[in-house]
């Protein structure tokens, strides 16, 4: 994705690797989650490579918090994946769509919420 590109299909997010800032590599993001009223995307769930993908989780990471580097070809957060680890998790795609849990998931990364 070069620098004049803005808009990227959720299809080519799918798959792609998440570092730390200090360039350690997380994970991967599976999917996004779009608020549906607002069309924001409010969340990359992300997941780790694990053993031929037993009791894998998905991990909620507020989309502001990721940025894209270009050099990487990869999204970057400044967390770290104790950090992310230790936050909310869900077995399956289907995330709570309540506003306390949306509320709990961004207090506990600091963020700012969406909505």
């Amino acid at each position: 994705m070069s620098a004049t590109h803005h808009l990227i299909a959720g299809s080519r997010v799918e798959g792609q690797p998440v570092f730390s800032k200090n360039g350690k590599r997380l994970g991967k993001i599976d999917d996004l989650m779009i608020d549906k009223a607002s069309g924001k995307t409010a969340y990359a769930l992300m997941s780790f490579d694990g053993f031929l993908g037993l009791d894998k989780q998905y991990y909620p990471v507020p989309w502001d918090m990721l940025d894209y580097n270009p050099a990487k070809k990869a999204f970057v957060v400044p967390l770290t994946r104790t950090q992310i680890e230790a936050g909310h998790h869900v077995a399956d795609k289907e995330v709570e769509d309540e506003i306390e849990w949306r509320e709990k998931v961004h207090n506990y990364y600091g963020a700012i919420p969406y909505w």
